[in-house]
């Protein structure tokens, strides 16, 4: 299937997403961001050949064990790498279908320190022993580093994750991160990226933590809500960092409101031409249906 046209399927969920959370992008803009989204998340050797400003690494350096919460935004696979280069020791937590697709490489990574005499080890969320295991990683001393916006950990049922606000809408997560960090009495350390004139340099923001006498599922709820903060921060100039927007379907994160009539006249902004399974229908971006043969969907 072409992915690279206005009337494909994948433009169609991406310009859907874009309008439901920065519904002030005008219509127009979209396929533009949208080739400039597909620019930036083209795959890059984990090894970059890019500068990294040092400074920011001090903090992970001393006090105590963090959770590093990083998010899908160009870098993200570069960034356990370079800390890794430089002596910052943590356990990654990920999905492992992840795990799989990139074994040899992260295998090749631990190897390395290993030899070194640095302990780093892939933690799969779908352990059952996973809480064991990451308790066991920041009594050590180690970093959990985990992705916040990642498609791993606990249900997929939307009724059982925490709906925060994102952007312009609202979005449903994964409790698992605001869990840990409760249950392990570990603050979350929000961390992205930026250019810095030629180097690139982490963005850590305060970190997150469990207030005196707070119950846990607000606890759950704030820590959530703020990492997405975070996250909002980072793209709301500059949506097309975010890789997510192309699979936000997938991850089960939001509700479409119910309609009784949608008209897909192509003179309304919101409706496409697209192809889908060899045949060509009309999808609405706003309310996510499109028409084949004078039949919804």
């Amino acid at each position: 299937m072409n992915t690279d046209n206005t009337n494909s399927w994948s433009f169609a969920l991406f310009s859907a997403h874009i309008h439901r959370y920065c519904p002030a992008l005008p219509w127009g803009e979209h396929p533009t961001l949208y080739q400039h989204w597909k620019s930036h998340h083209q795959p890059r050797p984990f090894e970059s050949t890019l500068q990294w400003d040092m400074a920011s690494l001090e903090s992970l350096r001393v006090g105590p064990p963090q959770i590093l919460a990083l998010f899908h935004l160009g870098m993200h696979a570069q960034i356990p790498q370079f800390l890794a280069e430089q002596g910052i020791q943590f356990d990654l937590l990920l999905d492992r279908r992840v795990f799989v697709q990139y074994q040899t490489l992260l295998a090749s990574l631990q190897t390395t320190k290993a030899e070194q005499g640095a302990c780093y080890r892939f933690l799969m969320s779908d352990d059952p022993q996973v809480l064991l295991k990451a308790r066991s990683a920041i009594r050590a001393g180690r970093h959990l580093l985990v992705f916040a916006d990642g498609n791993s950990g606990t249900s997929d049922l939307i009724d059982r994750k925490v709906k925060i606000s994102f952007l312009a809408a609202d979005l449903y997560v994964r409790k698992g991160i605001g869990l840990l960090s409760a249950l392990l009495r570990t603050p979350i350390l929000p961390i992205s990226h930026q250019m810095d004139g030629d180097k690139l340099q982490l963005i850590i923001a305060a970190a997150i933590g469990q207030q005196v006498d707070e119950i846990r599922d607000d606890y759950i709820q704030r820590s959530m809500q703020l990492l997405y903060d975070f996250l909002a921060e980072q793209i709301a100039e500059e949506p097309w960092r975010w890789e997510c927007w192309g699979y936000l379907h997938v991850l089960n994160c939001y509700k479409i409101l119910p309609h009784k009539w949608i008209d897909l006249d192509m003179a309304d902004e919101a409706n496409i031409e697209i192809w889908l399974t060899d045949q060509i229908g009309v999808f609405n971006r706003e309310y996510f249906c499109y028409l084949f043969e004078r039949k919804y969907f």
